[in-house]
């Protein structure tokens, strides 16, 4: 080799014996993975159901518990944080809250698009038919999602309760 390069003459050395030293590993594998001659005058027998164990392994689900105070575990990426203690509480997502909608100050700012893609400004936020999103307000936050638009009002529903924003007179 031209020694022009002494860099990477010295790279693709280590590389072959990279090559060399593993190229020795899985031979030494293979070795050790072949079964011993058997004897011709002792018949093994092998159960069908050893033959299909590898088949039938099936993988275990993961399960990940949240711990409840220290001595159970802590957060791997932020070892010293507590919050994970804070939020111990088991919450149940399949249910619905008959909770009342909360009273979000909504305006609507006008209605733009064509009339078949309208779409409507809310608090100075635009939507389309069908679309959800969060406000927030000066009186606080909560979900929207927009049912109906015409020409001077919106049908909106937000946290289970249906309203009915209408444009202000002389826009």
């Amino acid at each position: 080799m031209n020694n022009q390069f002494p860099i990477l003459t010295a790279c693709l050395v280590e590389v072959r014996k990279t090559r060399l030293i593993l190229a020795a590993i899985v031979a030494g594998m293979s070795l050790e993975a072949t079964p011993a001659p058997a004897d011709p005058q002792v018949k093994t027998v092998v159960p069908p159901a050893a033959t299909n164990a590898l088949a039938e392994l099936v993988a275990p689900k993961s399960l990940f518990l949240i711990p409840s105070n220290p001595q159970e575990g802590k957060d791997p990426f932020f070892p010293r944080s507590l919050r994970v203690y804070a939020s111990s509480v088991i919450v149940l997502t399949n249910t619905t809250n008959s909770v009342a909608a909360p009273s979000l100050d909504l305006r609507l700012n006008g209605v733009s698009g064509t009339s078949a893609h309208p779409l409507a400004i809310i608090n100075n936020r635009t939507f389309e038919v069908g679309e959800e999103g969060e406000l927030t307000s000066n009186s606080g936050r909560a979900r929207l999602r927009v049912l109906d638009i015409k020409a001077d009002y919106v049908v909106v529903q937000v946290g289970g309760e249906r309203r009915i924003l209408r444009l202000r007179v002389g826009i």
